[in-house]
């Protein structure tokens, strides 16, 4: 697994205490294409972000340490959001599904949050933002069993 730390674009919020994994999906076809949204939609500033983006190779980018940063990533406001790690992976949606490389990467990063942060898999977006349709239940039923398989 390859870590591209590219957490100096992304404004930190400081807050070490992390109680959830909100797992998300881009709704584009590239780590860059993500970024450069995020980068336009905060106008250079950072706030609605991922701590993390694993791209379809499994390139796992962060955007913000989850020692010192947290996102606005819930649509649930900011006493909800500074508890969560958030991580979002390519994808353009229900139809494209996510690739073995990321699959990987998702339990490779997912292994060490949990030792770090001694927190759960947790949940996903549309399960806590009902206006929100990332990660429906089928599909995330399926992610969290992969994720969570031991690797032999």
């Amino acid at each position: 697994m390859k870590v591209i730390d590219i957490t100096e674009r992304f404004k930190d919020n400081a807050h070490k205490v992390r109680k959830k994994i909100i797992w998300h999906w881009t709704a584009s076809n590239t780590a860059k294409s993500a970024i450069d949204w995020l980068d336009q939609r905060n106008n250079g500033e950072g706030t609605v972000a991922y701590n993390y983006i694993i791209d379809k190779n499994g390139d796992v980018y962060m955007l913000g340490n989850p020692k010192n940063t947290f996102f606005h990533n819930s649509g649930l406001g900011t006493d909800y959001d500074k508890d969560t790690i958030s991580i979002s992976l390519v994808s353009r949606g229900k139809k494209d599904l996510f690739t073995d490389e990321q699959i990987a990467s998702s339990k490779q990063l997912y292994s060490i949050l949990k030792g770090l942060y001694k927190i759960e898999l947790n949940t996903h977006h549309a399960s806590i933002n009902s206006n929100k349709s990332d990660f429906p239940d089928y599909t995330w039923k399926e992610f969290k069993k992969q994720i969570k398989q031991k690797t032999t």
